[in-house]
């Protein structure tokens, strides 16, 4: 079985799916590798540490593609990759293809067969490939969010790092998985007060027991999550309320009780799920909009 790494096209893509150090044990193992030029290189990993590893290097996407039996990628194929796709192939990287259907219907349609890492299951019904992607998640929702709080970027003028004669600053993180367990720590960790809301009841109990002493967590729907909003100068939401769900946490009638410049940040970023203002997706490049002030 030949494995190919294409280089990511997405923008602002900058991970490899398999690094040097992986294509040493395959090819040990007898797998043969081929690999994009540059397919590493945005990640720290030149052509040369491939090569050395045992990895055929080749100019174009289109040799790898044709010479892959398991195409491993970090992120969905894009449309222009889309033709290269074809029967009795693998592909092996993160899909979130509930969101786009367009990218179902090709798949089926090349008879492709695609794995999703975010719906590998373990023994004991963990996530093993999604749980790393979902931590770097919770805690860049933090640190990316927080710098729109500044007045020069539009927010309220405050910072997350609490100040002398200040009131601490108050995070709101929906959902206790692991991103949203992630955002808790780090929004605690700059010292802002954190409330975490969860419904399973084996999670409340260990957020309790594990998270630091600045960070609360509340059972929702026993707590009304409307009365804590004008409190909160950050939402984070991590749960998995899908796409289109009209089932919202967050309404629009709701962002009227939130203080102006206050900041949402939605990990899970399904168009109209848990927040009815969430209608598009965002880039690293443009990430931000405004709705109501927030």
């Amino acid at each position: 079985m030949t494995v190919g790494l294409p280089t990511e096209i997405k923008p602002q893509e900058c991970r490899v799916a398999l690094l040097p150090d992986g294509v040493t044990a395959l090819t040990r193992a007898g797998c043969p590798i081929v690999v994009q030029q540059g397919a590493g290189r945005a990640a720290g990993f030149g052509d040369e540490a491939y090569a050395v590893a045992g990895a055929t290097l080749v100019e174009t996407a289109d040799e790898v593609y044709a010479a892959a039996d398991l195409l491993v990628k970090v992120k969905e194929p894009l449309e222009e990759e889309y033709p290269r796709l074809r029967p009795a192939q693998t592909l092996f990287c993160y899909l979130h293809s509930e969101t786009r259907p367009r990218l179902l219907e090709v798949l089926l349609r090349a008879k492709t067969t695609a794995i999703a890492f975010e719906n590998v299951v373990d023994e004991a019904g963990g996530f093993p490939l999604l749980a790393p992607m979902s931590i770097v998640a919770g805690q860049q929702a933090v640190l990316q969010g927080l710098q729109f709080l500044c007045n020069h970027r539009g927010g309220r003028g405050i910072s997350l790092v609490p100040y002398p004669g200040l009131p601490r600053p108050c995070v709101l993180v929906l959902g206790g998985g692991t991103a949203g367990e992630a955002a808790a720590r780090v929004a605690a960790g700059l010292g802002a007060e954190v409330l975490v809301f969860e419904l399973n009841e084996q999670r409340l109990r260990y957020l309790r027991c594990h998270l630091p002493p600045n960070v609360t967590v509340l059972h929702q729907p026993s707590n009304n999550l409307a009365d804590f909003l004008p409190r909160a100068d950050m939402v984070i939401h991590t749960t998995t309320i899908p796409a289109h769900s009209r089932r919202f946490l967050i309404s629009r009638p709701m962002l009227k009780s939130m203080r102006p410049g206050s900041v949402i940040v939605d990990v899970t970023a399904n168009v109209l799920g848990a927040i009815e203002t969430v209608t598009r997706h965002t880039t690293h490049a443009d990430p931000i909009y405004v709705v109501d002030d927030i």
